[in-house]
């Protein structure tokens, strides 16, 4: 998918509607720069029509420091941090049906989390569009924070369908790297995986004791498939448990198809 935005009649008109919550830029921009945002909105494959917005979003606040009537991003960036997080949080539960809430939840924190954010930017060659004050270097966490803010832009400007296409493409293999690397060492995943690649359902856990004081408590916990104990495990929390009973459960499952064949 492959949109352009057209330049004619657009340099000199109000970027802004009355209903906007966020700080209004000057209203005409440069030709260059509206050309430069053009070419990046074209990279994203959106139609942009309120370019203001975009120009805000690539906006330090240095920049904006140096230039009285400049908004920066932060506005945009926070309301774009609480977008991408709805949105990547609905593309998770659609693309792992079979995952746990605690599987979710380490996936979307690495995805919204500044590295990802910044690796992405850069994909796109981001920082070739920020504006920075006179003695302020590109960094990855502006890179992130221009991120978050450009996706609070094209909300604004497009609504919810073109962002939710939009972050599908940004960030699908990104997606798929980050679960094949959690995957990794995540021992419940790979057990989860296993147990469904032989058609024997999703094991769960249970919680057999735990001791020690409050303070500094060990659990205990026992993974089950089909109602059969596979192994138990302890650790400080019970997440920590059910992580060593999976690692067990997964040597068990192994070996024993190891005999099998």
């Amino acid at each position: 998918m492959r949109a352009t935005v057209s330049i004619t009649n657009v340099i000199s008109a109000p970027e802004y509607s009355k209903n906007s919550p966020m700080t209004a830029q000057p209203l005409s921009l440069p030709p260059k720069r509206f050309k430069d945002l053009d070419q990046l909105c074209q990279k994203l494959g959106v139609t942009c029509g309120r370019m203001g917005l975009v120009n805000e979003a690539l906006t330090h606040s240095s920049y904006a420091a140096e230039n009285p009537g400049w908004a920066d991003y932060e506005k945009l960036e926070f309301f774009g941090d609480a977008v991408l997080k709805f949105v990547i949080s609905e593309y998770l539960l659609e693309r792992f049906p079979d995952y746990d809430e605690g599987q979710l939840t380490e996936l979307r924190a690495v995805l919204v989390s500044d590295r990802i954010l910044a690796e992405i930017g850069e994909e796109v060659n981001l920082s070739k569009y920020i504006l920075l004050g006179r003695n302020v270097q590109t960094r990855p966490s502006i890179t992130a924070c221009a991120m978050e803010a450009l996706i609070g832009a094209i909300y604004q400007d497009l609504g919810l369908f073109q962002v939710q296409t939009l972050l599908v493409r940004l960030f699908g293999h990104q997606t798929t790297v980050v679960d094949r690397d959690e995957i990794k060492d995540n021992y419940k995943a790979q057990l989860q995986e296993l147990t469904q690649a032989r058609a024997e359902g999703t094991p769960s856990y249970v919680v057999i004791s735990t001791e020690g004081p409050p303070h500094d408590p060990v659990f205990t916990v026992a993974v089950k498939l089909e109602g059969k104990a596979l192994a138990q495990g302890s650790g400080k929390s019970k997440k920590a448990a059910e992580q060593d009973a999976a690692k067990l459960a997964f040597q068990v499952l192994k070996e024993t198809s190891g005999a099998a064949s």
